[in-house]
């Protein structure tokens, strides 16, 4: 299905785009709230990194340990702290993703392999859209009037005290 030239393509830029966010996320970039590096987010950032590897190397074991390892982010304690709905929906998502990624490696099924990664990127990119975008301005604080205004700038956030997020 995929040529050589396009998994190359395929595979440099996801490993170009994971190399740029852990190099965000190392240089503090991206702290979480209580000013720590989000370890469950590097943990998923390196099974994606583990996937596209085997992918790009046609190595199974690998597409399938960095499956099971994103399975086990996806089971842990800390992960499900939002409720909600779609972040909810997005989690679970991304498990049944990794699942299938899993068995699509047992069964050496590399085209299914490739596609189900690609839908799992797209998801990871759908839910920090959703995270960043909307959950932040669902926290905005209420002035009692009915009307949240949308701050323009980062100037504008900043001098409301409203958190800012760079891209």
């Amino acid at each position: 299905m995929f040529t050589r030239k396009a998994w190359v393509w395929i595979a440099s830029g996801a490993i170009a785009l994971c190399g740029f966010r852990l190099a965000a996320f190392e240089q503090g970039e991206a702290k979480g709230r209580d000013g720590q590096l989000p370890g469950l987010m590097l943990a998923k950032l390196a099974n994606t990194q583990r996937v596209v590897a085997g992918l790009v190397a046609k190595d199974f074991g690998e597409i399938r340990r960095g499956a099971e390892d994103m399975l086990r982010v996806c089971d842990a304690e800390l992960w499900g702290t939002n409720a909600d709905p779609v972040y909810t929906q997005h989690r679970s998502e991304l498990r049944r993703q990794a699942f299938k990624l899993s068995e699509l490696a047992n069964a050496h099924n590399l085209d299914g392999a490739a596609f189900c990664y690609i839908q799992t990127v797209s998801t990871c990119i759908s839910c920090h859209e959703h995270c960043r975008d909307v959950l932040r301005i669902a926290q905005i604080p209420n002035t009692g009037s009915g009307v949240i205004s949308i701050p323009t700038s980062e100037q504008e956030a900043l001098s409301r005290g409203m958190p800012t997020y760079r891209r």
